[in-house]
């Protein structure tokens, strides 16, 4: 009972790229085999030139000659094809593996992303493919070669020790110049990843600043930092590429070195009478075989290297994520909110953004956040919909905190409009239908609620229109519209607006406050950010954020009037309170 509780715990602790390598482990050991064979067979070249040396030459034997051709041809053509099934098995021990880890870690990088905000961790996957591609190309497949070497040594040996000695020299030569290689190279070829990383990094900012850099003259000043980091790269680079070439053409050298001098030291004993006329040409292909697999199994030790350090950050990775407790199927929200003593920091930062926040908000109510800017508005937005955990306190929506629920089930019953508006590449419909299946009759209801259905249908395409990468076929206003109708889509419990009339023109405000009125009407809970003080006069509930905390909290009139309840209650006239709406942010 014991040994089988201790292997139960080994399979909870087993990260999914533990599962990928035990899928693949039993391919890795037939492969195994596969490369013993194929260096059996390259001995038929061996065993030829030998064949024809000692027997044929000797006896003018033409049968035996085509007898001797006909088993090198086989043996070559078997060596070949088993060559061929090798590659194709790799390729799908990568493509195993990789179906095995790349959703598992698309969720861990997901979650990663919304929690620490560091878009950095989309390198897992460059760590990913950097595993599959050694997995699956040669880099494998040579250095399965390089345990049967001493095969080649031992052959050699068998014909004779000097020749037997001569080889394996050659093999340490070949070794010690690789790891001199990789000595000399490791400072160089981490300064250009260091520097390479730096370009990338920048070059992004500005593919995704370009507006920003083009109107206020930035372009040249940061293209001169651009070129700073590559070119730095570049130099690192070109220093550890030239230090391999050199190293590259002394490995060609001995290779050829090896072989030939091996013939000459194999003439020498054939001379002597040590071996057969065949064995110094015999030798020839063993000592050219032999380093040639050691060489090539050498350059491929950075990749190996590469791979292996990519292996333990993805492991790294997946053994720091904490395992997702399962989550009970909670039932349908009504849309009650409550929220106790709520403090909230940002991901990476232990300066608390919100502190003692505390307020309640009924089914079906409307709620309007106001404050000044740096308040805490937008951080509050993202605790409701459970972007960021608090740090003390609770969001509880029917009684129960965001974290009980699972996420995807949670989601069916938020929605969220955020303050910057981004659609994501498609059809204006699998926008408004959350990328799920699209139910026609319940897009068509979020875009009339949402007062876009007419705008949507002067689109050339209409619900087909493609949308653009972040919406940037759209106007702002339109992609505003239409990410409001993305949020009610589905008759959602609660939805929470960041500003979702920023963009609007009177005519969007208009329908926004139509959606709102009839979203709270069948029972919607919503809250919204807002800076406009017309719009107050649609909630019920007015919410004042000041310092992150809470200053005024209390139903819309009260509030308004200056008897609002809270930390502060202090009296604000509306007149005040109106200019303090319209200066936010």
């Amino acid at each position: 009972m014991g040994g089988q509780a201790k292997r139960a715990r080994d399979a909870d602790a087993e990260t999914p790229l533990d599962r990928g390598i035990r899928l693949i482990r039993p391919g890795v050991l037939h492969l195994c085999v596969l490369s013993l064979v194929i260096n059996l067979l390259s001995f038929s070249t061996v065993l030829y030139s030998m064949e024809i040396f000692n027997r044929v030459l000797s006896t003018r034997s033409v049968n035996t000659l085509i007898g001797l051709t006909v088993i090198f041809l086989l043996g070559t053509g078997l060596a070949a094809a088993l060559v061929a099934l090798r590659a194709s098995a790799l390729r799908k021990m990568g493509i195993a593996l990789n179906e095995e880890v790349s959703a598992p870690l698309y969720d861990l990088v997901y979650s990663e992303t919304l929690e620490t905000r560091r878009y950095d961790t989309m390198g897992a996957f460059r760590d990913l493919e950097t595993v599959r591609t050694f997995l699956s190309g040669q880099g494998l497949a040579q250095l399965l070669d390089l345990p049967w070497i001493p095969i080649y040594v031992l052959v050699a040996f068998v014909m004779h020790v000097w020749l037997g000695l001569a080889l394996l020299a050659s093999v340490v030569v070949v070794l010690l110049l690789a790891a001199l290689n990789e000595v000399f190279n490791r400072s160089n070829l981490k300064q250009a990843g260091i520097f390479a990383e730096q370009s990338q990094k920048l070059l992004a900012t500005a593919t995704r600043e370009a507006e920003t850099l083009h109107v206020m003259a930035m372009v040249s000043g940061f293209r001169e930092r651009w070129l700073a980091a590559h070119h730095h790269a570049t130099a690192w680079q070109l220093t550890a590429a030239h230090l391999s070439k050199g190293i590259s053409l002394v490995l060609k050298f001995w290779q050829s070195f090896t072989s030939f001098g091996l013939v000459a030291l194999g003439c020498y004993l054939a001379i002597g009478g040590h071996v057969s006329p065949g064995a110094m040409f015999a030798v020839m292909f063993i000592g050219g075989a032999c380093v040639g697999v050691v060489q090539s199994a050498a350059s491929q030790w950075p990749s190996f290297l590469r791979a292996r350090q990519a292996f333990g950050r993805l492991q790294a990775l997946f053994r720091a994520a904490e395992a997702a407790p399962q989550r009970l199927a909670l039932p349908r929200p009504n849309g009650h909110v409550e929220v106790s003593g709520l403090a909230l920091t940002a991901p990476g930062s232990s300066r608390f953004i919100l502190s003692q926040v505390s307020f309640e908000l009924p089914a079906g109510s409307a709620t309007a956040v106001v404050g000044p800017s740096g308040a805490g508005k937008s951080s509050l937005v993202r605790a409701l919909v459970g972007i960021w955990a608090p740090a003390l306190g609770s969001v509880r929506i029917d009684g129960s905190e965001l974290q009980h629920w699972d996420a995807d089930a949670l989601g069916q019953h938020l929605g969220y409009l955020p303050q910057n508006v981004e659609l994501l590449s498609g059809t204006i419909a699998q926008n408004i239908a959350r990328f799920g299946a699209v139910d026609d009759e319940a897009v068509l209801e979020a875009a009339k609620l949402a007062g876009v259905h007419e705008v949507i249908q002067q689109l050339p395409q209409g619900y087909s229109t493609e949308v653009g990468e972040g919406g940037s076929a759209l106007s702002g206003g339109q992609r505003q519209r239409i990410g409001l109708a993305r949020a009610i889509y589905g008759n959602p419990s609660l939805v929470v607006l960041d500003e979702p009339n920023s963009n609007l023109d009177a005519v969007g405000e208009a329908a926004l406050a139509e959606a709102l009125q009839a979203l709270t009407k069948r029972g919607t809970t919503c809250v919204l950010i807002t800076h406009k003080a017309n719009i107050l006069t649609l909630v019920d509930y007015i919410l004042v954020l000041k310092d992150g905390t809470v200053s005024t909290f209390g139903p819309r009139d009260e509030v308004l009037s200056g008897q609002g309840a809270g930390r502060s209650s202090a009296s604000a006239a509306p007149q005040q309170l109106t200019t303090r709406h319209a200066a936010v942010g």
